[in-house]
């Protein structure tokens, strides 16, 4: 894959769709082939499950993401930027309740802290019930020392390796002085110089980057990102299959397929309206017209 940025060819519905698909699916499907044991969460994906979920009282819940486990089991992951304590807790326990009684499965909440959190609350005690989370904290890891450390290695002209960049994917999680944004910012451009490794690979880690930094960066900080990764591999997938820089350049992708493709992967209402900029009542007849096949 060329390092320079195209405009988004023109592919007829079906092929956009593929395309479409495959960029969505791409951070999770390395989120679970390499992260998951990287934090020694055990079992094997099956597959990607819904996150939108329906109260009784109408009241529509939206979860991070969602993986089903090959032993049935669900894996729910949040990710926390800032630290709701208790609020936070009773939301998760929520999502937990629903999930399991709508989709008649065991399953077990993950939350992944911002390394600017201090001592996040991660159980409580309410009449004779205890809930807890899992909680994955990486505070005590130094994003500054890991990204000096890699910098180093790219002027002294070492290959990196796999492994070695891996870590990059999490440094929002991480403790360390240097701003949010400056760890996402230096993290691409190191995973970019590393062009021995895969582009495959690559595109995989940059995808996950941008998810977090999506999930923990403020709004301005993240459109500054954008502005500086188009020369990155997953700059160059986010235009040419219209995710993000690609719609917004023009492209008329607002169509039923995408909407249904996007539904398929588990994306919640919100993230489809911001991605395709369709409306409200779009979304609903994309969302019927599938429930409907």
């Amino acid at each position: 894959m060329s390092d320079s940025i195209h405009s988004p060819s023109t592919h007829n519905i079906n092929d956009y769709s593929q395309q479409e698909d495959a960029a969505l699916k791409t951070a999770w499907q390395f989120f679970a082939s390499d992260l998951l044991p990287f934090f020694q969460i055990s079992g094997s994906v099956k597959g990607i499950a819904p996150t939108e979920l329906i109260s009784l009282e109408l009241k529509k819940l939206f979860q991070d993401f969602n993986l089903i486990m090959e032993d049935g089991s669900w894996k729910h992951f949040e990710f926390q930027s800032k630290n709701e304590g208790l609020a936070g807790l009773k939301r998760f326990r929520t999502y937990e309740a629903l999930t399991s009684y709508q989709h008649k499965v065991p399953i077990t909440t993950y939350v992944l802290f911002s390394g600017n959190i201090k001592n996040p609350m991660t159980s409580f005690s309410e009449g004779i019930n205890t809930y807890k989370v899992a909680p994955i904290i990486m505070k005590r890891h130094s994003a500054d020392r890991l990204i000096r450390r890699l910098q180093r290695k790219l002027k002294a002209k070492k290959e990196l390796t796999k492994t070695d960049l891996v870590p990059l994917t999490l440094c929002l999680l991480m403790g360390g002085k240097m701003s949010l944004k400056d760890r996402v910012t230096e993290s691409f451009h190191i995973i970019h110089s590393a062009s021995h490794i895969p582009n495959e690979d690559r595109s995989h880690m940059e995808a996950v980057l941008y998810l977090m930094a999506d999930k923990f960066l403020e709004p301005a900080e993240l459109n500054k990102l954008k502005e500086e990764i188009h020369m990155t591999q997953l700059g160059q997938m986010l235009v040419d299959w219209g995710i993000e820089q690609g719609i917004q350049k023009g492209a008329k992708q607002k169509t039923q397929e995408f909407i249904i493709n996007a539904l398929k992967l588990g994306l919640s209402d919100e993230d489809i309206l911001r991605l395709t900029e369709c409306t409200s009542d779009e979304l609903q007849a994309a969302r019927e017209h599938w429930l409907s096949r």
